[in-house]
């Protein structure tokens, strides 16, 4: 996913719902306009995502950001691009093949003659290439090119733009207007397969739309996993333990230390689950816990009324209709948002809240509840582990080593 959000911290929430509506794998946003004094990492974190790559300007413009969904191995690439805003990360696929990408913002402010975000990348393109099997670059540009993008003009920034997406064998994915009557946002790749770029209303009161491409990638990911939550609180005590009680542990309990180990854990969760009510909690997100009906009713009556738009760009009523459903969603979105943090607040200062419950309650507040993802992992060889199995055997190897005695 693309987008340029023209500020993104108050858009977060929106941003969540594009993401787990279109089952996003990675977002990319321009112009974030965030700065590490302005936004903390809580405040720009997305549940079921890693939390943000960013590369900051200032609150007044500019600045790219990356979220990559929790499960993908990655890893920020440290590719020199100067004053530059760009932004390399790589991803790590099946059969450990490795993806490259960049996220590019060139502000519309620069010159038409401008060029010198093109060098940067020509050179990170190359230095991505030495790792990177494939390679995907995305972001505003701001650039026109008639034959190429169907401009109404053509600037030397555009011309470059295309020589930079030939001369790398890139082809570029994305084929109508983004911003208006101009296509700005760019998706170049070198990925194989038929590529479908679709086109999506902009977050809040941007002007740019929502871009979301489909790559043919298969990008390792760890099964979803499930465990078991027990309610203790209606357990059937008294029975539980005339179970365990009754039961011959002689039998069970042998010379063999395995065998009898798995024999006295099989009779324990017997019980468990003969006599304790439990429920099976999933790891997949979900949309924002604040998310309500009318939150939904309000992002489709936006969508309808940009796709109104679209097909008829000159309509003053569209646009005005178009920019009071901006405003009501935004509205709605934030009434909603605010309101469950009301509810956070007046539930923490209860006092009728257990400690347990309590750091719960915290934790989900600030986006850290659900993501338990480890980063991949990168000994001293250079070996990278992207698979949770492996990570775990990795960290035990390392602290087995450490923790040994003569």
């Amino acid at each position: 996913m693309l987008t340029n959000a023209f500020g993104i911290l108050n858009k977060i929430g929106e941003l969540q719902h594009v993401l787990m509506h279109h089952n996003v794998d990675l977002a990319i946003v321009t112009e974030t306009k965030l700065t590490p004094e302005k936004a903390t990492p809580v405040e720009t974190s997305i549940p079921g995502f890693h939390p943000a790559i960013r590369r900051d300007r200032t609150a007044h413009g500019g600045g790219v950001a990356i979220w990559v969904k929790a499960g993908l191995p990655y890893r920020q690439v440290n590719i020199d691009c100067a004053d530059q805003e760009m932004l390399w990360i790589s991803i790590t696929g099946p059969q450990g093949t490795k993806v490259g990408v960049c996220a590019v913002y060139r502000p519309g402010s620069c010159a038409d003659n401008d060029i010198r975000l093109f060098s940067h990348l020509d050179a990170g393109i190359d230095a991505a290439r030495r790792s990177c099997s494939r390679v995907i670059v995305a972001g505003d540009f701001n650039v026109h090119n008639t034959n190429w993008l169907g401009s109404r003009r053509t600037t030397l920034a555009g011309e470059t733009a295309e020589d930079l997406c030939y001369q790398h064998s890139l082809t570029q994915h994305i084929h109508e207007a983004t911003r208006g009557r101009n296509t700005l946002d760019l998706v170049m790749s070198d990925v194989p397969g038929n590529i479908i770029s679709t086109l999506y209303p902009p977050l809040g009161q941007s002007d740019h739309a929502v871009v979301i491409t489909d790559f043919e990638l298969t990008p390792h990911r760890d099964r979803p996993t499930a465990r078991t939550v027990w309610r203790y609180q209606h357990a059937d005590w008294d029975r539980l333990r005339a179970f365990y009680r009754d039961t011959d542990w002689t039998d069970i309990i042998t010379d063999e230390p395995d065998t009898s180990c798995n024999l006295v854990t099989q009779r324990i969760i017997k019980g468990m689950t003969r006599f304790i009510p439990s429920k099976v909690l999933k790891t997949k997100p979900t949309d924002p816990v604040w998310w309500t009906p009318e939150c939904s009713a309000a992002v489709a009556a936006k969508r309808h009324a940009w796709r109104s738009l679209r097909r008829s760009q000159a309509n003053p009523a569209l646009q005005e209709q178009y920019r009071l459903a901006c405003v009501t969603s935004s509205t709605c979105l934030s009434r909603a948002k605010e309101h469950h943090l009301q509810r956070i607040r007046n539930k923490l200062l209860s006092g009728n809240i257990q400690n347990k419950e309590w750091w719960t309650v915290v934790k989900r507040a600030g986006g850290s509840g659900r993501d338990s993802t480890m980063p991949v992992l990168i000994d001293s060889d250079g070996q990278e582990y992207t698979q949770n199995r492996d990570k775990a055997e990795v960290i035990e190897s390392y602290f087995a080593e450490k923790c040994s005695l003569d």
